[in-house]
């Protein structure tokens, strides 16, 4: 699923840089995995800005259907990885939800995913081709 990061500084209610596209790669109560093409936006990187400064969140945001609702859920970095290994050479992004598990948007990313048609490929049917 497309998602858009923004980087936005909580203190001064301001975004920091451009919003960066990724993709949604897993996803939890507590966070997610994202796919993105590179860990900066402009001057900032998404994961050491706001490990330097707790006043700096990413949001995550999409749009659960065309015309309809934008879910936003603030989010902090808790791991980046450079995949080196993949032909796009991709970053990969562990985020952390700001917002309690109950959160409204978080029900509703969950239950706009589970109507979503499974991806081919996904890591629980690797793990079960491989056994």
């Amino acid at each position: 699923m497309a998602v858009t990061l923004i980087l936005r500084d909580t203190k001064n209610r301001l975004s920091l840089a451009d919003p960066l596209s990724g993709t949604l790669l897993d996803i939890s109560l507590y966070g997610a995995r994202l796919s993105v093409p590179h860990i900066r936006t402009g001057r900032y990187h998404l994961f050491y800005a706001c490990k330097d400064d707790q006043a700096k969140i990413i949001q995550l945001e999409l749009i659960d259907k065309p015309g309809e609702d934008r879910l936003v859920l603030p989010a902090h970095p808790v791991w980046f990885d450079h995949v080196l290994s993949s032909p796009s050479k991709h970053f990969e992004l562990g985020l952390e939800f700001l917002a309690p598990p109950e959160d409204p948007n978080i029900a509703k990313l969950h239950a706009f995913l589970a109507g979503q048609p499974p991806v081919a490929g996904n890591w629980l049917k690797g793990l079960f081709r491989l056994a």
